[in-house]
């Protein structure tokens, strides 16, 4: 041959090739810690000899070949049309929702009003800052969302007129969401 191929093992071929060496090395330890396993005992011989002499009698009594009833379908005339029910339209039942806590409304997510508002967080993507406001709002607290002139995006809960109101707002959020935010002051534009 005037060329040479060159061949290597790929890395599923290496890992099947020392699988099945560890297996083979596994089967003769077990062989050599437990003999008994892999022989059989007269009384194991005899014992599958009496099921096979039991299963005869049984292969005697079925006949040679069972033949299938053929049942064809029945041709069908003209297809069944399903009939059109209309049903008398049922009342309309309001049902009474539980009250939520008030939730205070920022006058909009552009301009937060004034208060005290209690900062969860600041995000560069405006998605992730949404994504904790829809938290918020899960747990019935409004969520303002701030943009900051570094590009960021504040993400606010509140607003509170008192900075006590702010202090409790913010130690049930941590208490629910498990996120400490700290106090800001917004002053009304």
């Amino acid at each position: 041959m005037s060329g040479e191929t060159n061949w290597q093992a790929s890395v599923i071929e290496h890992r099947t090739a020392w699988i099945v060496a560890a297996c083979c090395l596994l089967l003769i330890f077990i062989a050599s810690l437990k003999p008994d396993l892999f022989t059989t005992s007269p009384e194991q011989v005899a014992e599958a000899e009496v099921k096979e002499e039991r299963a005869k009698p049984l292969a005697k009594h079925l006949p040679a070949t069972i033949e299938a009833e053929r049942i064809e379908p029945e041709p069908v005339a003209e297809p069944i049309k399903p009939k059109t029910v209309i049903a008398p339209a049922k009342p309309v039942v309001k049902k009474e929702v539980a009250k939520q806590p008030v939730i205070k409304a920022a006058p909009s997510a552009d301009e937060p009003g004034s208060g005290f508002y209690v900062q969860l967080g600041a995000f560069k993507e405006k998605p992730r800052a949404q994504g904790l406001i829809d938290q918020l709002r899960h747990h019935g607290w409004s969520g303002v969302l701030s943009k900051k002139t570094n590009g960021l995006y504040a993400v606010w809960a509140g607003p509170e007129q008192q900075r006590a109101e702010a202090d409790k707002l913010q130690i049930a959020i941590e208490k629910k969401m498990k996120t400490r935010g700290f106090i800001v002051h917004q002053k009304g534009t």
